[in-house]
């Protein structure tokens, strides 16, 4: 039976651009193989970038991947916690609800992920009205981690802002017919929120084997790591929810280790801080790479040996990306986020918690992972079998269309 999938997702990256694909192409691709009928509605403003898309580009990528791309025209924002994001999510709610309930077909299921809440709660209501399934993809907590990550001038705007995040984060959980979630804490805050469903299932970000094996092997970021040296690598976005400073700060007091080196990838609000540190310290150990493309970013993790998962427990980030790509290079994790993540580490034997925040002990966990060479390259294979065995999206994501496929199925 050939279903109509409506994918609802305006975060993740697009077919054919220069990020590896994400949790929404990857579904979307697989859905498609199986001969389904797949639209993602999508924001033609990319999050990541903060620039608008190239929609004929984009769109003719998806094309060939099997996927019909929707985008809604919304406004530009500058800073990811700002007024002028919430102005951006309030139009795209509401165009989303226009132009979707013009659409001449009506979907067999709609998966819609939250953040955002009010795009989420808009899907819910359009399958209400069609009378199909909504499966709602809980990837992070919305209001509670934005109104967190607020200035502290702008609280009372944010907490005001937030009522109608709320209510929309609850009606979409009270409508759903089915919860996923990137993290069991994920999934348990949607059920408070929206009572208990025949289906909850936790389903991982997870990583493409295939595609980050392809890309490292052609890729290396312009980067040759010496013999003797251990590298240590940050990959993601440079913001406070995930601590990069404490890991600078703790390459700061491990700056006489002339074997260690430090490598942070990526973009974001702290990159002119986390610029100006490494001058003011001088550390030489440090290397601010700026973005790097998937064959750039994968091939210098496969040369390092420790990836670094930092995150500040205020930011309720509990399994990102960055874990998953560094189980697949094999690298030894240094964690700093609790619970179901630090289990994953603990249990699988590949890496080593240090308390959040704390720069001495994230230093300390450094030297205990580099200590003993045959327990760190331990780490390492450990890591990268629980990718093969476990975290590999073919593998994961085939138990997710296997659901959509059953909801839609009726």
């Amino acid at each position: 039976m050939i279903l109509r999938v409506w994918l609802v997702n305006p975060f993740d990256p697009l077919p054919g651009g220069p990020e590896p694909p994400g949790r929404y192409a990857t579904l979307a691709a697989m859905l498609a193989e199986r001969g389904n009928e797949v639209l993602w509605w999508t924001s033609a403003f990319s999050h990541r970038f903060h620039r608008f898309l190239d929609q004929p580009a984009a769109a003719e990528a998806c094309r060939r991947a099997g996927i019909e791309a929707r985008f809604l025209s919304v406004p530009a924002y500058r800073r990811n916690v700002s007024l002028g994001r919430l102005w951006n999510h309030y139009l795209l709610n509401k165009r989303f609800a226009r132009q979707a309930s013009a659409q001449p077909q009506r979907p067999d299921v709609i998966v819609a992920s939250t953040p955002p809440p009010g795009l989420a709660a808009a899907a819910a209501d359009l399958a209400g009205q069609y009378g199909v399934p909504l499966v709602l993809d809980v990837q992070d907590l919305w209001p509670e981690t934005f109104a967190r990550l607020s200035p502290t001038w702008l609280k009372p705007v944010f907490d005001l802002a937030a009522l109608p995040m709320r209510r929309s984060a609850r009606r979409a959980c009270r409508l759903a017919t089915a919860i996923v979630g990137v993290a069991d804490g994920y999934v348990e805050h949607a059920v408070r929120l929206g009572g208990a469903k025949t289906v909850t299932r936790t389903i991982p970000l997870g990583v493409d084997l295939a595609t980050f094996d392809s890309a490292a092997e052609t890729g290396g970021g312009g980067f040759l790591k010496p013999p003797g040296q251990t590298w240590l690598v940050y990959a993601g976005s440079l913001t406070r929810s995930y601590d990069c400073l404490t890991v600078l700060r703790a390459a700061a007091m491990l700056r006489d280790r002339k074997d260690l080196r430090f490598f942070l990838a990526g973009r974001g609000e702290l990159e002119e801080p986390i610029r100006r540190f490494i001058t003011e310290q001088r550390l030489p150990n440090v290397t601010l790479t700026g973005f790097l493309d998937q064959q750039a970013c994968f091939g210098l993790m496969r040369q390092c040996d420790i990836g670094v998962n930092s995150c500040l427990a205020e930011a309720m980030i509990l399994l990102p990306n960055k874990l998953f790509a560094y189980l697949a290079a094999g690298l030894a994790v240094l964690n700093a986020i609790p619970g179901q993540c630090s289990r994953i580490v603990n249990q699988a034997c590949c890496g080593q918690d240090y308390r959040p925040g704390e720069a001495a002990s994230c230093a300390a966990a450094i030297m205990e992972l580099i200590e003993d060479d045959g327990k760190l390259k331990a780490m390492r294979r450990s890591a990268r079998k629980l990718a093969e065995d476990i975290y590999d999206r073919r593998k994961l994501y085939a138990q997710y269309v296997d659901l959509i496929e059953a909801r839609g199925g009726g």
